[in-house]
């Protein structure tokens, strides 16, 4: 999650080009580009590449460790691995971002492909979890917050759309009810406030179920976690359009927590549907 928030800075703040079209070197950088300038842009933009390289190491050490585990888990191992799959097309991914001139298509892909990353090694913890926090199955529940989560996915890709285009006004676009929608920058911020408003509203009924249910105290505080950070988060989205789209932090701290609220409800999913109790099964 610290990488997404690290990725988000490095767009907000225009470092996303600090190494030119170079990757995964620096352009002009010391010791043929493996080393950055005393440029603050390309320091940024150099930290993010490197950090993102010990992530996938440190997921590639997890995956390992999960293998050789005995009896080995594959609740572990399938989602383990998977994330491995993705690292790599996120390297090629952040590859296309520098050499496509940052388009914002790719930008959304790639954020995409890192809050699925996330996803997978929340069912990696989940899967590797002891006794003591597991919890009986409920499927119904699960599918509740499993809406939550896939929600909150879709506020996340909606919002990085947006990232760059600024409109004024807020919660209203343009102060407006209904704005133009016949230009496509209003529309994409309109769907995202409404998206975002509906998320809100849709967590605040969960967050009253789960006070309701009988549900294991690590599982509920997930669905508590997950409103805190949400409600915080629609503060930020406002600082964000009152700042004119301006600041590397907001946009650093406003994707660290939409990464928050993902991971919280897909744990709560994942222990809500037994995903720790092994039906999947183990392989000696």
């Amino acid at each position: 999650m610290f990488l997404i928030a690290l990725g988000g800075y490095t767009r907000g703040s225009g470092s996303g080009y600090g190494c030119e079209d170079l990757w995964p070197m620096c352009e002009n950088g010391l010791l043929g580009g493996l080393l950055p300038r005393l440029d603050f842009h390309m320091i940024i933009e150099w930290a993010h590449r490197w950090v993102a390289a010990l992530v996938g190491v440190l997921i590639i050490v997890t995956t390992i460790s999960a293998w050789r585990s005995r009896p080995r888990n594959l609740r572990a191992v399938i989602p383990a691995l998977s994330a491995v799959g993705a690292i790599v097309v996120e390297a090629w991914l952040g590859r296309m971002v520098v050499k496509g001139g940052l388009a914002a298509d790719l930008v959304s892909l790639h954020l995409t492909v890192s809050v699925a990353i996330v996803a997978l090694l929340a069912l990696v913890m989940v899967a590797d979890e002891s006794p003591g926090v597991r919890s009986s199955q409920d499927a119904a529940w699960t599918w509740w917050i499993g809406i939550g989560a896939a929600g909150a996915y879709a506020v996340l890709l909606l919002g990085s759309l947006v990232h760059n285009l600024y409109v004024p006004g807020w919660p209203l676009v343009g102060d407006r009810v209904v704005p133009d929608l016949g230009n496509s920058h209003v529309a994409l911020h309109w769907s995202h406030r409404l998206v975002a408003a509906i998320g809100l509203a849709y967590l605040v009924v969960l967050a009253i179920m789960n006070a309701r249910r009988k549900r294991p105290r690590s599982e509920q505080l997930m669905v508590v976690v997950s409103l805190v950070a949400y409600a915080l988060n629609v503060g930020l989205g406002a600082a964000h359009v009152f700042t004119k789209v301006t600041s590397g932090g907001l946009v650093a701290a406003h994707l660290l927590l939409s990464t928050v609220v993902c991971a919280a409800l897909i744990v709560a999913a994942a222990r809500s549907g037994g995903y720790a109790n092994g039906s999947i099964g183990t392989d000696a």
